[in-house]
């Protein structure tokens, strides 16, 4: 988190000096935007496209890659048991978004709009528990689609010609259909491999903080 600030403020210090030319001639933008939930666990990020099309509308094409993980053990002298759950989940998102200019104020705009979201990804959780000369190995792989709308709120501050800082609000309603297996074991002794298919229809929200860089 550190270091994705110390390079934020590189580019807005050589952009305030080296900047020289009117934002009005930009076409195109770069986007990067970070979760609030953002940790070295866990990647959360967005990076896009602009399409300036003019003073009020932009089209923007944008990926969303997802990455988290998580390696915990538990110890429980008492009983003689241990735990140990491994966790990796993974996702990569792309789709377009419809902006426009909702209030203009000097240097800070505020925008709305709309968009489809497309999401693919897997979450693999490996469990191994040992109680007492007992072993058992539980692992699902769930891989998943998700389809669906979203709308956005932000407000982005110009720092300078090129460079604009911004803070949006997604909310997205989507289609989401997963397939999870379950393989077990008890003292290497195989189980029937489970299989449960399920889908439905969810309500998510997030909050992005970013910077865009006009060229």
């Amino acid at each position: 988190m550190k270091s994705f600030f110390v390079i934020l403020l590189s580019i807005i210090m050589c952009s305030i000096i080296y900047s020289q030319e009117d934002s009005a001639n930009s076409n195109y933008a770069l986007s990067f935007g970070i979760a609030d939930n953002f940790r070295l666990d866990r990647f959360n990020m967005d990076i896009a496209v602009k399409k300036i099309i003019d003073d009020t509308h932009q089209l923007r094409l944008f990926l969303s890659p997802r990455v988290s993980t998580r390696d915990d053990e538990e110890k429980m002298s008492e009983n003689n048991q241990t735990r140990k759950i491994e966790l990796l989940s993974y996702s990569l998102g792309i789709g377009a978004d419809y902006l426009w200019l909702l209030i203009a104020s000097e240097d800070i705009n505020m925008f709305g709009g709309t968009g489809l979201v497309l999401t693919y990804g897997n979450r693999n959780e490996k469990q191994t528990a040992n109680i007492d000369s007992n072993r058992s190995i539980n692992e699902t792989d769930s891989p998943f689609t998700n389809i669906g709308i979203r709308g956005t709120l932000g407000v982005e501050w110009k720092v300078t010609d090129r460079i604009g800082i911004h803070s949006e609000y997604l909310l997205t309603g989507s289609y989401n259909w997963n397939k999870s297996e379950t393989k077990s074991s008890i003292n290497d002794i195989d189980n029937p491999t489970r299989t449960i298919t399920s889908s439905g229809i969810s309500l998510g929200s997030a909050v992005l903080f970013g910077i865009s860089i006009y060229l």
